[in-house]
């Protein structure tokens, strides 16, 4: 953590602790922002990331309050038919359910970088678009995850 903000340290542990869930050669890539024009049929992206502060405590140490929200997009592509677009729904929540578990009970301070972080938000549009569906099906679920750390600078 540096004297100013947990922002990224927050941001690589948490890109770390997936790649300990879905490893180099699975068939989950993970990666850190945009994944690039060679992308696999499912895809964990570590995107953007907020933070705001406030004041902790008063004192000589100037201790500060940081609120984080990191943006993780879950995207599973099957290619075929109708019938893939519940398969790609069901495999997308699967993939964000194995990383909120990570967070929330295996390693509940992003290895040492943040006090917790929780799974906040997600939001998906439910169904492939139109520039998708002649190929397959393809279901992306944008995730909050918000923490909270210390900075005692």
């Amino acid at each position: 953590m540096t004297a100013f903000t947990a922002a990224a340290a927050f941001k690589n542990a948490a890109h770390a602790a997936a790649l300990t869930l879905w490893p180099s050669g699975s068939p989950v890539q993970v990666a850190f922002g945009h994944p690039g024009s060679v992308q696999g049929t499912e895809i964990v992206a570590f995107m953007e990331i907020s933070s705001e502060q406030e004041p902790a405590t008063l004192g000589p140490r100037r201790q500060r309050r940081e609120v984080l929200q990191l943006t993780v997009v879950f995207s599973v592509f099957r290619g075929g038919g109708g019938e893939q677009e519940k398969i790609a729904s069901d495999r997308a929540y699967e993939l964000l359910g194995a990383l909120e578990q990570q967070f929330r009970v295996t390693d509940t301070t992003v290895g040492g970088t943040v006090l917790f972080c929780f799974l906040t938000s997600h939001q998906s549009e439910g169904a492939s678009d139109e520039q998708t569906i002649s190929a397959g099906r393809q279901i992306w679920i944008d995730a909050v995850f918000t923490a909270e750390a210390r900075i005692t600078s």
